[in-house]
């Protein structure tokens, strides 16, 4: 990201826009101190340092890289003794960053873990579906075969059934006809 999009300040990279314009506002605050501040005057220079430090004036890499290069300055001065010096305190818990770190990193390998769990549960369910799939078809294959095969009428072999039924009757009363023609002729009657 280029400088000055918010999350980028002074070399350093926010987790955001609002931690980066924090920031931003402390580089503001050392442009002010620094202007106002002569560095030709080391007990002045003590007096503005210790002043920031007690009222925790900044927090973020920027602010303390600042405090910093004060503190080397105030150390490299004879006049100035080292006790009078004060630590650099540091205000962030860095096991809450590790923790919450730790934490978002579990989040995104369980993440992970569940999108490999659904494309199997996909996978299975697609073999399942494909599976029930084929027995439906090869039972309406079935059916059907049974359907033409079938010797009572159905919307399938309707016409042929009557037209076979019909074909049969016509066949007996031709029978019954041949029959009762003999019979007569047996008889003698015409």
């Amino acid at each position: 990201m280029e400088e000055g999009s918010g999350r980028n300040v002074d070399g350093y990279e926010f987790i955001d826009r609002e931690n980066g314009s924090i920031a931003q506002e402390e580089i503001n605050r050392i442009n002010y101190i620094s202007s106002r501040m002569s560095e030709d005057n080391p007990e002045a220079v003590l007096s503005i340092y210790n002043k920031m430090i007690e009222s925790n004036t900044f927090f973020t890499p920027v602010g303390l890289e600042y405090l910093r290069r004060l503190q080397a300055y105030l150390y490299k001065k004879q006049e100035i003794d080292d006790d009078r010096i004060r630590d650099i305190p540091v205000i962030v818990s860095y096991v809450d960053v590790q923790n919450q770190f730790n934490e978002r990193k579990n989040e995104l390998r369980e993440e992970r873990a569940r999108k490999r769990r659904r494309v199997k549960t996909f996978k299975q369910e697609y073999k399942t579906s494909l599976m029930v799939n084929l027995v439906l078809i090869i039972m309406i294959i079935v059916m059907f075969l049974i359907i033409l095969k079938s010797d009572t009428p159905n919307m399938i072999n309707y016409e042929k059934a009557i037209t076979n039924r019909y074909a049969s009757w016509e066949q007996e009363l031709t029978e019954r006809e041949q029959k009762v023609r003999e019979k007569e002729s047996e008889l003698g009657i015409q």
